[in-house]
Order: C-alpha cells, then structure tokens, then sequence
C-alpha cells in the first residue's frame, strides 16, 4: 500500500513538473489591497501571439505569398492576363456563342416545334382527342357500345342478364314465390 501511494505521489509530481512554463515566462502574482494581478499583461488586441519582431495587418493580406495584392472581385484569382465576363460568357468553347433559349443545343440542323409535333412518328399526326390510337379502320363510341359483344345490345337496366326467358321481379318477389314452392 505504501508503495503504491509513494509511486501515484511521485507520478503526480513528474506530471506536474514535465508541463510546466519556464520560470521566465511564468506569472508571478502581486498583492494588491483588494485583489490579485499578474505581472504579465496581455494586449487587447492580442498583439503578444504574434512572433517576435512581427505585427499583423488588419485585414490579414500579411498572409498573402509574396506579399501580393488581393481585390475585392477577386481578378487576383484569374489565370494571368485573363478576365472574366460578368455573365460568364468566357466559359463557352472557344468561338462558340449560347443562344439565351437554348436554341443551340438542338440537333444540327433541326428546329423544335413549341408544342412537341416534332416529336410525332414521321410522317403521322395526332388527333387531340387521341381518336389516332384506336384500331385501325375503327371508331370508338363515347359510351362503350363498341365494346359489347358482337351483334348484341345491352339493355341499360340489365334486363339482358337475366336467364333466358325468365323475367326478375323488381323487388325479388319471383325469389319468394320459388323458394316456398320448392318447401311446400
């Protein structure tokens, strides 16, 4: 036990040491009459952080390489003897101009057509009522005869699903009548 306690003492001491300042650069406290202040001062503007002999401009362009000049666009940055067009026209392939609609990104040689019938099959149009996708040589009714079996009709009240020959009472009294026949 004692041991341990004389090696955590003597460990806590080398810590304690090993990351200590130099004397010289260590604050010294001073007593005054109502509180304490180091002897070591501080600026306000930080100016002690900088390396020895050196000051720092406001804006920080001490930090440019070779003392160069920044501008407030940014033409520092260009590629030398460049300049950059506000609308960024220096960014087309050379010799190249864009035209504001895009009109220069179609085909070579092709127009687009503003309501898409270039798009069409060759040589085909299409109906706005999409009568050109029925069939070919057919019509289509607006309500659906076409699509009843052929050479029938429907009746609109479904008469016509009846079994053959039977009528249906409209209340299903023809259901009543041929149960109690069938008990009795």
């Amino acid at each position: 036990m004692k041991r341990q306690l004389l090696l955590s003492l003597s460990l806590s001491m080398l810590a304690s040491t090993a990351f200590a300042l130099p004397a010289a650069d260590q604050a010294t406290p001073q007593v005054k009459q109502d509180h304490s202040v180091f002897s070591q001062t501080v600026a306000a503007d930080g100016s002690e952080r900088t390396p020895q002999g050196q000051t720092l401009a406001e804006g920080g362009n001490d930090r440019l390489k070779e003392k160069g000049l920044i501008t407030q666009d940014g033409s520092d940055r260009t590629p030398q003897g460049q300049s950059l067009a506000a609308d960024g026209s220096d960014r087309t392939p050379q010799g190249q101009t864009l035209a504001a609609d895009g009109s220069d990104r179609t085909p070579q040689g092709q127009t687009l057509a503003a309501d898409g019938s270039d798009r069409t099959p060759q040589g085909q149009t299409l109906a706005a009522d999409g009568s050109d996708r029925t069939p070919q040589g057919q019509t289509l009714a607006a309500d659906g005869s076409d699509r009843t079996p052929q050479g029938q009709t429907l009746a609109a009240d479904g008469s016509d699903r009846t079994p053959q020959g039977q009528t249906l009472a409209e209340g299903g009294g023809d259901r009543v009548i041929e149960r109690n026949s069938t008990l009795s």
